[in-house]
């Protein structure tokens, strides 16, 4: 007799797209894809692009252009870029903001080599 796997639920859940919420009014679908998940993680993990390109990739990626303009007229300070970039982490990661920003923080931390 063969085992029969039911995904049902766990995909129709998961189909759900993480939101980070701006202000009272913007709330923007973070793209967490496969495609855009390995995307991101490449892009995170390239030692040969500079902060600023790496965080406008990974932006790029996992916002539709609507949200890119309105992330970009509100002129952040590059500390919400990061935390911009630590949610767009968890949430293609499928983990919480403070474990994010805790792996985050271990990094800076650790030894260069």
């Amino acid at each position: 007799m063969s085992r029969v796997y039911n995904l049902v639920d766990k995909i129709k859940n998961g189909n759900k797209k993480p939101t980070v919420k701006l202000d009272k009014e913007h709330e923007f679908t973070i793209n967490n894809s496969f495609p855009a998940a390995i995307a991101i993680k490449a892009y995170a993990e390239d030692e040969e692009l500079d902060d600023m390109e790496r965080i406008k990739r990974i932006v790029g990626t996992a916002f539709n252009a609507d949200a890119i303009s309105y992330i970009d007229s509100l002129e952040l300070p590059m500390p919400l870029y990061i935390e911009l970039v630590n949610v767009i982490m968890a949430a293609i990661s499928d983990m919480e903001l403070d474990e994010i920003e805790k792996i985050s923080e271990d990094k800076k931390k650790a030894p260069s080599r």
